[in-house]
This record gives C-alpha cells, sequence and structure tokens, in this order.
C-alpha cells in the first residue's frame, strides 16, 4: 500500500482511494531554448470533505473563497516518507463532486515572478557609472578582462555602403617623425572615424565610443537583485566571459551628475551703475568646473547640460534723498492709511552666460520699470526679495556670471546676499563630461530572454531546477559524455506483451522541422547575413520555423552604428546621434594591448560544433515509450543528464519524460543516443 501526503499551504489534505497523484517529471534536454519547462501533475482530484473545504476557504461557494482560487499555494508531496516535491505550487482548478487540483514545481517563486513579469536588463540597479567624454581612451585589454565595464575600440560610425573588406596595402614611414604627425592628426577637429578593417582616417580615432558592459556583470546584477542566479558549465561560462553589450542608450539621470550644485554671492554695496559680484561655491558639481569652497569670478561650464537654476537675492535701496512719485490713501480692516509711491527702473541682479562671443542675460527681479510702495512719510531702507527660476542650456566652455545692475540712479543700493542653486535637468542624453550610468543604460531587453540567447550561442540546456534560486545550464553533449556512466534498466522494463520491442515509437522530436532558423534582430544597418539553420534531414515533418529571434542585432565586424557624421568638404559640426538595435559583441585584444569589441558569434558554426550530437540524434529520431518500473528514490534523484541502457535493444537513451503513478511504475519518454 502506498503512502501519500499531500500538504497544501503547509496543512495535510485528506485524500482517499481515488485520489491519483501522477508525476509529470521532464526534461528540457529536447525542448529549443525558447521554452523552459517546469514539471507538474496532473489533476489530482482531492475528496470534497469538510476539511479541506476549510483549507480551499469554502471557495465551492458562490460568496466564498475569497481570493484563494486565483492565488498560487505551496505544495508539498510525500511518497513511503520520501519527500518528492519539495517547492511546488497548487493551483485550484475546479471544485465539484470532487476538489481538483494541479501542482508544478521545478521553477521556484523568483524564477517564476522574473518570467512572468518580463523583468527588464535595465530596470536592474546599481550606482555602476563611468565618465563620458567625447573622446575616450580604450581600456588595457589586460585590465578589460577583469572589470565589469569600460571602453573599446568599436566603430560607431553609420556608413553609407558596405565594409569594405577587399585586399589592401600601404607603407607608412615610421621614423623619425611619426609621434608628432599622430599628434597633429589627433587634435583634428574633424569628426571622422578608424574603422578597423583597413581603412579610414585616424582623426580622433576613438571619438563618441559607448561604454561596454560585461554579460557575466549582468547575469552578477540579476543575481544580487533578483535572486535568480544562472550558472553555466565551465566552457559554456569561459564564452560568456568574453561577451560584452555596447551601451548604445545615452540616457541621463541623477548619476550622471556628482550632486546638486549651490553657491553664494556677497553681501556688498554698490557704486557706479554695474558691479560684478564674486561667487562662492558650496556643492561643487561635475557641470562646473569651479572647486568646492573657491571664491570666483565666473563659473566655468565643464560639460553640455541643461541647467535649472534657483537664485533667492535680497537687496534694498535708501529713499531718504528721493521724492516719491506719488502719494495716496487706502482702506484695510476699516482704517485709512497713506502711502507713499517711487518709481524706477533697471535695478536687478543679471545672471549672464557668455559663450564665445555671444552672451545672453537672464533678469533676477524686476528689469524695467518697477513701483515700490511704502508707508506715507517713510524714509529710509526700502529691502527687496528678488528670485529667478529656470531652464539654461549651457555648452561646455561657457561661463557663468552675476551682475547687480542700478541703471535706475537710485542712492544706497545693497546687496544682501543671494542663494544659488543649480540642478540638471535628467531628460537628455549623457553629455560629454558627465558620468553615464551603467544599469540606467542596459538594453531593454527581458532578463529571461537575455539567458535564453546565452544558452542558445553556448549550446547549453537548463537542467530542471535542484536548489533553490539556482538554474543550472550544461551543454547537449554532457548526455553523451555520459553514456559511460548509464544506468541499466533492463531489469526495470515492463514486458509490452511479450514482445521485444518497445511500447510506442515515433519518428520526429516535439515541435522540430526540417529548418529550425536562429535568427538575429533585424536591423537595416547590418549588411551581413547572420541567421543560422539547424538543419533535420527528415522529409515528414513540418518544413521551417524560427526556434528562436535573439534580442541583440548582428554586427559588421566591429559596426556597431550610433553616429552619422555632418561633416562636409568647409564644415565639420558634432555628429548627429541615433541609437541602432542593442548589440553584443566579442572582447579581444587589437593587436596593440588594447580592448577592441567585435562580432565573431558564428551561430551557424556553433551548431554545428555544440549541437551536433543532437541534431545527429533529431536526424534518426526513434522516441520510445516503455512502461518501467521505478523506485520513489529514483524519482526524487531523477538525473536528466544520465542516459539510461536497455539490453533488450541493446541501446542506449536519453529520459526525456517521466509519468510516474501512485504504484511504483512509471511511463518513461525516451531518445535514442547514437554512440557512432
Amino acid at each position: 500500500m502506498t503512502d501519500q501526503r499531500l500538504y497544501i499551504d503547509g496543512t495535510l489534505v485528506d485524500i482517499d482511494d481515488d485520489t491519483k497523484i501522477t508525476l509529470d517529471i521532464k526534461s528540457n534536454l529536447l525542448r529549443d531554448v525558447s521554452k523552459i519547462v517546469s514539471n507538474s501533475t496532473y489533476t489530482v482530484k482531492l475528496p470534497k470533505t469538510v476539511h479541506n473545504q476549510r483549507i480551499i476557504a469554502h471557495s465551492d461557494k458562490i460568496y466564498g473563497g475569497g481570493d484563494y482560487p486565483y492565488a498560487l499555494h505551496t505544495a508539498r508531496y510525500y511518497k513511503n516518507g520520501v519527500e518528492i516535491i519539495h517547492n511546488g505550487k497548487a493551483v485550484l482548478l475546479s471544485v465539484g463532486d470532487s476538489i481538483e487540483i494541479s501542482i508544478i514545481w521545478g521553477v521556484f517563486d523568483r524564477l517564476s515572478t522574473l518570467i512572468s513579469n518580463g523583468t527588464l536588463l535595465n530596470q536592474l540597479e546599481s550606482s555602476d557609472k563611468i565618465l563620458y567624454n567625447e573622446s575616450n581612451a580604450p581600456e588595457d585589454y589586460s585590465k578589460a578582462v577583469d572589470e565589469n565595464y569600460f571602453y573599446a575600440l568599436i566603430d560607431v560610425w553609420k556608413h553609407a555602403n558596405a565594409v569594405d573588406y577587399s585586399w589592401r596595402s600601404s607603407a607608412v614611414v615610421t621614423s623619425p617623425s611619426e609621434a608628432g604627425i599622430r599628434a597633429d592628426e589627433t587634435t583634428s577637429t574633424s569628426y571622422s572615424f578608424r574603422s578597423y578593417v583597413g581603412s579610414g582616417t585616424t582623426d580622433k580615432p576613438y571619438s563618441h565610443i559607448p561604454p561596454c558592459v560585461k554579460a557575466t556583470f549582468i547575469l552578477q546584477l540579476i543575481k544580487e537583485q533578483l535572486g535568480v542566479d544562472f550558472q553555466f558549465d565551465t566552457d559554456a561560462l569561459d564564452y560568456i566571459k568574453t561577451l560584452i553589450v555596447p551601451l548604445i542608450s545615452r540616457k541621463s539621470n541623477y548619476l550622471t551628475y556628482d550632486e546638486q550644485f549651490t553657491a553664494s554671492l556677497p553681501e556688498t554695496s554698490m557704486t557706479g551703475k554695474d558691479l560684478q559680484l564674486k561667487v562662492t561655491v558650496g556643492t561643487a558639481s561635475n557641470v562646473f568646473s569651479n572647486e568646492a569652497g573657491s571664491t570666483v569670478d565666473t563659473l566655468t561650464v565643464a560639460m553640455a547640460a541643461n541647467v535649472i537654476f534657483d537664485v533667492t537675492a535680497n537687496w534694498s535701496w535708501d529713499n531718504t534723498n528721493t521724492k516719491p512719485k506719488s502719494s495716496g490713501t487706502y482702506t484695510y480692516a476699516g482704517s485709512t492709511y497713506t502711502y507713499d509711491s517711487y518709481s524706477h527702473t533697471d535695478v536687478y541682479l543679471r545672471l549672464v552666460v557668455t559663450s564665445g562671443k555671444t552672451t545672453t542675460e537672464y533678469a533676477i527681479g524686476r528689469k524695467g520699470m518697477a513701483r515700490d510702495n511704502v508707508s506715507g512719510g517713510y524714509k529710509g531702507e526700502i529691502k527687496k526679495k528678488i528670485t529667478g527660476h529656470g531652464k539654461i542650456a549651457l555648452a561646455k566652455g561657457d561661463t557663468v556670471a552675476f551682475f547687480l545692475s542700478n541703471h535706475g540712479a537710485l542712492d544706497g543700493v545693497k546687496m544682501y546676499g543671494a542663494d544659488i542653486k543649480a540642478t540638471v535637468s535628467t531628460d537628455e542624453n549623457v553629455p560629454e563630461g558627465g558620468y553615464f550610468p551603467i544599469c540606467y543604460n542596459l538594453p531593454k531587453i527581458k532578463v529571461i530572454d537575455f539567458v535564453k540567447f546565452l544558452a542558445a550561442i553556448t549550446g547549453t540546456f537548463p537542467l530542471q531546477i535542484s536548489d533553490d534560486g539556482v538554474v543550472k545550464f550544461v551543454a547537449f553533449q554532457t548526455v553523451w559524455n555520459n553514456i559511460a556512466n548509464a544506468v541499466d534498466w533492463s531489469r526495470r522494463l515492463i514486458p509490452n506483451e511479450g514482445a521485444n520491442k518497445p511500447k510506442d515509437m515515433e519518428y520526429k522530436v516535439g515541435d522540430w522541422c526540417q529548418h529550425n532558423w536562429y535568427r538575429w534582430k533585424e536591423d537595416e544597418t547590418v549588411n551581413g547575413d547572420y541567421d543560422a539553420d539547424l538543419l533535420i534531414n527528415n522529409k515528414n515533418i513540418e518544413d521551417t520555423r524560427d526556434v528562436i529571434t535573439f534580442p541583440f542585432a548582428a554586427s559588421d565586424y566591429n559596426n556597431v552604428p550610433m553616429y552619422t557624421s555632418n561633416a562636409s568638404s568647409t564644415t565639420s559640426t558634432e555628429p548627429s546621434y541615433s541609437a541602432c538595435k542593442d548589440r553584443i559583441l566579442r572582447l579581444i585584444d587589437d593587436g596593440n594591448g588594447k580592448a577592441m569589441g567585435i562580432f565573431d558569434i558564428d551561430m551557424q558554426a556553433i551548431i554545428r560544433d555544440k549541437y551536433s550530437t543532437l541534431t545527429q540524434a533529431l536526424n534518426n529520431a526513434r522516441v520510445i515509450k516503455e512502461n518501467i518500473i521505478i523506485s520513489n528514490i529514483e524519482l526524487l534523484d531523477f538525473d536528466e543528464c544520465r542516459p539510461v541502457y536497455f539490453a533488450q535493444y541493446g541501446a542506449y537513451f536519453a529520459v526525456t519524460e517521466i509519468k510516474a503513478g501512485s504504484n511504483g511504475t512509471a511511463e518513461v519518454t525516451m531518445l535514442q543516443l547514437y554512440t557512432d
């Protein structure tokens, strides 16, 4: 007699003789990388006892159950004392004469959430940032190997024609004055590019290159923030360590700028019509080159940015020797008062931006005619509070100065100081001199799609999960390599009516077709054709299908076209920026010790090398189903990487699915492995 115990949300449920718990244990070996499946049970029918109805919160009643039918519930299943399911999720299907539930396991909560929520790479968070300039030096290759993000040599320019790989040669004098020539070329003001395919100028060779991020760093962020550790076997991980993602997005956020800039203007008395005020920096920012604590005449802009200024100031003048323009009375709260009105013009604070020979003035206070009303007969100091607020576009090299103007010829004008705050608007691209936020600019790609892509290009598949929080990927070849360690199931086979042949046999596997395409994302700037076809020589299956479309576009060698040059024969202006489709490259040494990103991910070669044994098995597919005797311990310790052997057929098989009942037997689906 089988001892079965099922716990839902930690409570033991009632079961009876009609309760059949059939476990469906699956392998991902023969499922394409676009699918990650979990183990499950067939519908479990529980008796409709009072105890069980209480567990399901009386969901059988019209107004009962609350959210219970719409939520996932924890499930644990013991068979003859062995915990077969320890991380299951149960869902209530229906309630009639019995209570029908289904259980899935093999996918833990955080992975389920990650998949269902469609979490994106650019939703990961970190304070990682890297300084961004118009020209950035590529990292030494030896250092880049150990870093998470860096600059690498990439051709970021959009070319009108296909990249020219035709043979060419050159002769260059390298001594005595090559260094001087190169230095002169490097300081050119043109925005031409250096192409690493044998042509192009060397003017500003590393202009506008974006930061690159290691694929392994992204996996680490996923593990730390989402609690899912995607682990790849040694060979796959070594390859993944060479993958880098150029950040084609240039969005700025709070990390782009050091912090809010603050400064103050001093208290001072004024003589003359115009007085330039000293500026004392309180909190420095990388928007300005001025240091904290310094007192300067002008602020120098260190990077292009849209800056929101808030200026609050207090100033005063003395009306002792001034006659009022007019006088009058007013009534307030039943009382009558007299007032004197003084008019004056152009006494205000000025924020002046100088860009080359152009100056732009922003008034703080009242420019033009002002009217100050005071109590009738009052003589003395009249204080005024003034403010200025708004967004000002600043360019690198601009200067910002503050002036107090007294073109109204008032007496005794004083400045009682001013507070200046400058906040950078973050709705722009990262400016030169700003910091490039790493995570904020990661591709807008689903985490699970990123992982599926890594599995596809490494020829690996995910094992059914045994450790909470860990998804392990192993090479397809692992199953064939384990043939020497195959488990002998010869004596476990339940004969099919004495016939020495399988119970059932098919000659195709799942959704596999004759042509199985692995495609890169469409991008009109890509000239080459890099899609790959896993070909199966079986005319009796469907003709073609797309296995997966990668979340990245392919690249032509090192070309990641983000910029269009605006240079002409007579002018040279800042190039136009427009992000292309997301790319992924491999990190190499450029031959001069510098980090370089190139695209040499040959998916057709990967299929030929890493999918070879799988392809052979699919080409000559024999999928059999047999009934076998299997113990509870064997179910618990099922290893999908370890083949089984049947002496009856003299053949080895990969187990792809086990449907285990409660009577110690199971229907097993297996793919024959060829050992040639």
